[in-house]
């Protein structure tokens, strides 16, 4: 039953991402394919090891949960984070003169940098803690 949950999450995760990354051109805040893909696997995973046993099954296993928790997390990353076009558009741009204003957004950028790096690695860390231990307990 486990490895059939692991391959729901895995599917679910590469389906949304290919989604999220063509239709929407947005893979959340972080620039990275592959972090919107783990953190939508590990979300799916953990999802669908606690949530409620309701819903369509496939396999003895109940999908539907793992799915809607990750469709909703990528809509939501998606939305709230700006358009990858306009960060390569901002990446592009020479600044030949370095003024106190530029440098300023510069350290603005590095700091949102290192907190959304924090959140990502502690909230994967957390997901991956929860899949595994719904797994260990369904055992």
């Amino acid at each position: 039953m486990e490895f059939v949950g692991i391959m729901f999450a895995l599917f679910f995760a590469i389906i949304l991402t290919a989604f999220f990354s063509l239709v929407f051109k947005n893979t959340g805040p972080w620039a990275g394919f592959w972090t919107f893909f783990v953190l939508l696997f590990f979300v799916s995973l953990a999802t669908g090891e606690w949530a409620a046993q309701r819903g369509p099954t496939a396999w003895g296993y109940y999908w539907a949960p793992g799915f809607i928790a990750a469709f909703l997390v990528g809509l939501l990353l998606a939305s709230v984070s700006p358009n990858s076009d306009a960060k390569r558009t901002s990446k592009l741009k020479n600044r030949p003169e370095h003024s106190a204003n530029e440098e300023l957004r510069d350290f603005e950028v590095a700091v949102v940098t290192v907190v959304l790096g924090f959140f990502f690695w502690s909230l994967l860390v957390v997901l991956a803690l929860l899949a595994i231990a719904g797994i260990v307990i369904k055992m």
